[in-house]
């Protein structure tokens, strides 16, 4: 069988593909964070669907969870052997956020809807499109008589929207995975399919808290003001640390790293007082390089200059800290397979990108793994009238499928 035939393979499943997802999106896998039932029955369903299709080799590794009525949070992990005993991995998730305001939506959250080449639905983009692809390309490989050129592993996992304790983290830890493997985490993506993410910044969201004294407006020397230091502090920060740490990488965009005061609470709601306490968050996206200890050094001592020089006392604490994880090698093994079977359906060249939000591909990284985060995308994820573009979805599971059989088809 050649790429071509594979492909065609592939599109003659259309009304198929599309009907099994919509009937996966019609089983809700909402965390119990926001008030769900998790995934106990999307998994139920999405295994029974996986046996449908042929593919025999089914676990699932369920994660004791008592906020649940099932008691459990599964993870589906599906395996076909390859000619070399190399693993690759596709790690999806099954959880969705919930639907938000229902009056924003023009259709119902979780009964999917199919208009204009788009299936509307919680969950359509995020993650149920490539979960559903990555199941229909390999079903494809396997029921064309196709044995992989590696092994070839897919993972659903529970908990991805609410911290992963109970689906990544959970499975690392029963080391299912080891270093060397490859992996592909398809929930980050471009419009044309043609990003590869390989590397992200470092993140760091510092809550500051400012004290001075309270007073009236009127007679301001017999008070501090702390919204006045805490301006001052934010300014003398951000321009200390963009001019400190001013490196370029032109894979990011925007390619250097990124200092900003964001959320300021309110100090009280009259005019006629100054404030004797302000509260304000920084959000850092710092380039893979500079330590973020090394960047709190910095901001701790501009905060010792304000506090002395206003009289104030100003404490730091990380609400998230995440270092930057290694970074996928361009000429990686898995950057090459993806990019040879995206160029090969997408007809774009791949062009491999970092970015600053953090995704699912950074644990595998430092634990030694390539990981490349890759989906074909509307970015219509966690909105009101979320929906997956019907050629996206058909699209990246002749990626999968070209990308699983690996040498087991002809290129020419």
């Amino acid at each position: 069988m050649d790429a071509r035939e594979l492909t065609n393979a592939v599109e003659s499943q259309r009304d198929a593909l599309v009907k099994d997802f919509c009937s996966m999106l019609r089983v809700k896998a909402v965390g119990p964070e926001s008030g769900g039932e998790g995934e106990h029955e999307r998994a139920k369903h999405i295994v029974a669907l996986a046996k449908r299709l042929g593919l025999k080799d089914v676990e699932v590794i369920e994660s004791s969870d008592p906020n649940v009525p099932s008691g459990k949070r599964p993870n589906i992990v599906i395996r076909v052997k390859g000619r070399s005993p190399k693993r690759l991995w596709v790690i999806s998730h099954m959880d969705t956020v919930p639907e938000g305001d229902v009056s924003a939506w023009g259709t119902p959250p979780f009964e999917p809807t199919i208009k204009d080449g788009r299936i509307y639905g919680r969950g359509s983009e995020d993650n149920g499109q490539e979960l559903m692809a990555s199941l229909y390309g390999l079903a494809t490989v396997v029921r064309s008589g196709i044995v992989p050129e590696i092994d070839v592993g897919l993972v659903m996992v529970a908990d991805e929207e609410h911290g992963n304790v109970h689906g990544i983290d959970f499975l690392l830890a029963k080391d299912i995975f080891r270093k060397g493997d490859l992996v592909v985490v398809p929930d980050h993506g471009s419009t044309d399919g043609s990003e590869l993410e390989v590397v992200e910044k470092g993140i760091a969201w510092i809550d500051v808290e400012v004290m001075g004294k309270q007073t009236h407006a009127s007679t301001p020397d017999k008070g501090v003001n702390a919204l006045e230091a805490a301006s001052k502090f934010m300014l003398a920060a951000v321009a200390k640390l963009r001019g400190k740490y001013a490196a370029r990488d032109e894979l990011f965009d925007p390619p250097r790293s990124t200092f900003e005061a964001t959320r300021c609470e309110s100090n009280g709601p009259n005019v006629n007082t100054v404030p004797g306490k302000q509260r304000f968050a920084f959000d850092f996206r710092v380039l893979p390089g500079y330590p973020l200890d090394e960047v709190m050094a910095d901001l701790r001592a501009v905060a010792d200059d304000i506090s002395r020089s206003e009289h104030v006392q100003i404490s730091l604490s990380f609400l998230q800290k995440a270092e930057a994880a290694p970074r996928t090698p361009l000429d990686s093994e898995v950057v090459q397979r993806l990019s040879a079977a995206i160029a090969l359906t997408r007809k774009v060249t791949p062009k491999p990108t970092g970015i600053g939000g953090g995704t699912c591909a950074a644990p595998f990284r430092r634990d030694g793994m390539d990981a490349v985060v890759w989906a074909t995308v509307a970015s219509v994820a966690h909105d009101a009238n979320e929906y997956c573009v019907i050629d996206n979805l058909m699209g990246d599971a002749k990626v999968y499928a070209l990308l699983f059989a690996g040498d087991g088809v002809r290129r020419g």
